[in-house]
Order: structure tokens, then C-alpha cells, then sequence
């Protein structure tokens, strides 16, 4: 349940022809089978070698040991990048409105490296643990509030945003047995393709994640709701690129930009339950998915400019408060 959505204004109607929809249905699917297929040659050889590295570790040293390495690797990492510790100051003091103390900054700076490297450790190996060590470390604060609105048969869309790690929420989800989507740049790592490939080979008696990418028809997601999906999307752009995309004016930070809203408009008209989403990661690769909401009542609220802005505000104002509480995993700004 990850990245942003691009759905301009003019999308979040769906094409009323059944022929028109099947052919497009098609084109859609074969453009998404092309993309996650598309890893080069090189980018395949490489991620397997930092992968079988990564599994050697895991068998001799064990997910703890693991972890204690990554930790000691980000360290080192901290201390010759320069360029990193450069790009996450500037995250920072937009977090902190400049009102940071350099211990702190450097503290900060120096955990969020460490964390990075860790959740990109354990998502390389994913794939290679049981589904029951995959629920062992994984947990859902207000999970209530997703099953309760999967009751309802119309969907559940989470807001997420571009803090934590959520490349590792469609796996945790799908070991837990929930139907889960996600929208996501078409411009994604090779990572995550080829993790995706992994996990789906492997785990084929699971559900497997749908992507979408942003862009796609927003036909694909009223048709992801109607079958009753867990979908999750980010919203907090820090730049458009379309101009044509629907936004909503928000207070973040200490300024105002322009949020998404072309899936939650989706969502309102689905019916589906809206919450947000924010992905944890603990210690010893251990992982928390907290939930808020509802932020609409699904059987009443219809959708509306004041609505859409009230909604868009608590998103945001959560994501202020969640970006000051865990510094070490914010990953935009």
C-alpha cells in the first residue's frame, strides 16, 4: 500500500462501454505485466549478489545478528556519505521548522541511515522467511478499524504517505491473508520488482499484491474497492507533475502545499472506508502498521470541497506529528 496516485480530475470518471472498459482493462494489465518484467540484466545479476550476501549473513548470524550488522553498516555509511547526510538535513529542518539542535540533527541523521539500511535488508530476504515469522514480526494497532471496514464489503483505502516503510507492507499484509494494492511511481526501483517476483514465486498460495502506477486509468481502482481491497496511496506530493492533477491546499510544516485527491475522491464515491496508515519500524526488524480513522463515515458523508479539505488536513497534521515522533523514518519532506 504505497506511493502516491496521479489521477487527474478528468480520470475519476470511469468509460461507461463495456468494450471500451475490457480494452482498456487489457492495455492496463499488459502495460503493469511489461513494467514489473522489465529489470535489466545487469539490474537482476546485481540485487542477486547483494541478496545472496544478505542470506549467507542471515544463515550464519541469524535475523538478530542481521540486524546488529546492518546497524553497524549504516554507521559506516553515516560517517563516509556525505551526500545522504546532506539530503536528509534538509528533510529534517523542513520536519522541524529549523528548530533542531545540531546534537539532535546528528543523532537523527545518523538512526535514519542505520533504519534505512535495515529495512532494506529485511526486505531483500523477505521472501525467504515462513509466512508464520512474517506475522511474528509484524503487527496492526486499530486493526479493527481495517477488518470492520472490510465487513462492509465496499473496500478500505489508506492514506499513507512518504514516512516508514511501506515497501514492506504488501508482504506483511498478504502473510496475514488481506487482499491488498498499492499505487506507485512507474519510474520504481528495480528493487521492487524484483522483490516482487520473488516474493510471488515463492509465496504463490498468498494473495498477491496488486500495483498500480500512477498514471494508470482510475477505472482500476473503483474496480479494486468494488471487489473489496485494502488500497493505500500517498498523498503528500512536495511537486506536481501534472497540472491537470485535482488538489486540496494543506498546512504542513509551517507552509501550504497542494495534496492528491484523485483516490479519495474514488474512495468517497465507492463507499469505502477511509483511514491512514503509517508504517513502524522497531527494533530487531520487527514492524508496526498503525492505523487511524475512520476520517469519513462511508455511509453518509458524500464527497465535497469542505470535506475533502477537512480530511486532507487531519491527514496532514498526523503526518506532522508522526514525522517529529519517528525522524529516523521519514523519507520526504
Amino acid at each position: 500500500m504505497v506511493k502516491e496516485t496521479s489521477v487527474t480530475a478528468e480520470q475519476t470518471t470511469a468509460p461507461q462501454s463495456s468494450t471500451q472498459r475490457a480494452q482498456a482493462d487489457a492495455a492496463a494489465q499488459a502495460e503493469r505485466a511489461e513494467r514489473e518484467a522489465s529489470i535489466s540484466a545487469w539490474d537482476w545479476f546485481s540485487l542477486t549478489c547483494v541478496r545472496q550476501f544478505l542470506r549467507v549473513g542471515l544463515a550464519l548470524f541469524g535475523l538478530r545478528g542481521l540486524y546488529k550488522f546492518c546497524r553497524g553498516f549504516g554507521t559506516l555509511e553515516y560517517w563516509i556519505n556525505h551526500k545522504r547526510r546532506r539530503r536528509i538535513r534538509r528533510m529534517l529542518t523542513t520536519v522541524y521548522c529549523g528548530q533542531i539542535s545540531r546534537a539532535d540533527m546528528r543523532r537523527h541523521i545518523r538512526a535514519h541511515v542505520m533504519r534505512q539500511r535495515c529495512d532494506k535488508a529485511f526486505y531483500f530476504l523477505g521472501d525467504l522467511l515462513t509466512t508464520d515469522q512474517m506475522r511474528a514480526r509484524f503487527t496492526i494497532s486499530n486493526r479493527e478499524l481495517l477488518d470492520a471496514g472490510l465487513a462492509r464489503g465496499k473496500g478500505v483505502y489508506a492514506m499513507t504517505s512518504h514516512h516508514g516503510a511501506y515497501h514492506i507492507t504488501g508482504l506483511t499484509m498478504t502473510a496475514l491473508g488481506y487482499r491488498v494494492a498499492g499505487i506507485r511511481d512507474p519510474n520504481e526501483s528495480p528493487l521492487r520488482r524484483y522483490i516482487q517476483a520473488q516474493w510471488s514465486d515463492r509465496h504463490s498460495e498468498l494473495p498477491r499484491p496488486q500495483v498500480l502506477y500512477s498514471g494508470d486509468f482510475a477505472r482500476q481502482i473503483y474496480r479494486l474497492l468494488r471487489d473489496n481491497y485494502a488500497l493505500g496511496s500517498s498523498l503528500d506530493v512536495n511537486r506536481l507533475r501534472d497540472t491537470r492533477l485535482a488538489t486540496v491546499p494543506v498546512n504542513i510544516y509551517g507552509e501550504t502545499r497542494q495534496f492528491l485527491t484523485g483516490t479519495l475522491q474514488i474512495a468517497l464515491r465507492c463507499g469505502a472506508t477511509v483511514i491512514q496508515a503509517f508504517m513502524v519500524a522497531h527494533d530487531d526488524f520487527m514492524y508496526e502498521l498503525r492505523l487511524l480513522g475512520p476520517f469519513t463515515d462511508p455511509d453518509t458523508d458524500r464527497e465535497s470541497p469542505e470535506l475533502l479539505a477537512s480530511v486532507l488536513q487531519r491527514y496532514a497534521d498526523n503526518i506532522e506529528k508522526h514525522a517529529r515522533e519517528f525522524p529516523d523514518q521519514v523519507m520526504r519532506a
